[in-house]
């Protein structure tokens, strides 16, 4: 499906797919309603990029809109809309809609260059969440954590791991 550039980028991709592999077995939890696993769980009592998203959403007084908080994101960072949708295949409408797919969540979170915490809050309004027992989400997970951005290598990830693309997870 996927056709590489340049024996550079194969490499680099074969090796982030081994890693993206590592780190799917490291943190997939089963659904925590399972009896079996409900003490598989580890809370983070502090966490500094979460601390630091929270004063983030109180200096903007709280936007609660994904659309709203885009748009923020977008001035502090300075990137424009035709950037974001050509870069990650959107459609314009995402920067006005509520009501937003998963995948295309994703991609505007990546575009921003968000962390993993103001992506988890970013997504919470759209109504998402990445969780620890999908490995398409665990996958990334890995991807924000680890500034692999590029639309071409995060489907390359997808694809070869789980199946999928980024447009395609609901």
């Amino acid at each position: 499906m996927f056709l590489f550039k340049s024996k550079s980028a194969r490499k680099r991709r074969s090796e982030y797919v081994d890693a993206v592999k590592i780190f799917i077995q490291v943190h997939y939890v089963r659904e925590r309603s399972s009896e079996r696993y409900k003490y598989n769980t580890l809370t983070i009592k502090t966490d500094p990029d979460r601390d630091e998203c929270q004063n983030w959403y109180a200096e903007h007084n709280n936007p609660d809109k994904f659309p709203d908080i885009v748009r923020i994101y977008m001035n502090e960072k300075a990137i424009t809309a035709e950037n974001l949708t050509s870069k990650y295949n959107l459609d314009s409408s995402v920067f006005s809609e509520d009501n937003i797919s998963k995948g295309d969540a994703v991609a505007v979170c990546l575009g921003l260059k968000l962390n993993f915490a103001q992506t988890k809050a970013l997504l919470k309004t759209a109504g998402h969440a990445l969780t620890n027992s999908s490995e398409a989400d665990l996958l990334l997970r890995y991807c924000i954590e680890n500034g692999i951005t590029a639309l071409d290598d995060i489907n390359y990830l997808l694809d070869t791991v789980c199946e999928t693309t980024l447009k395609e997870i609901i």
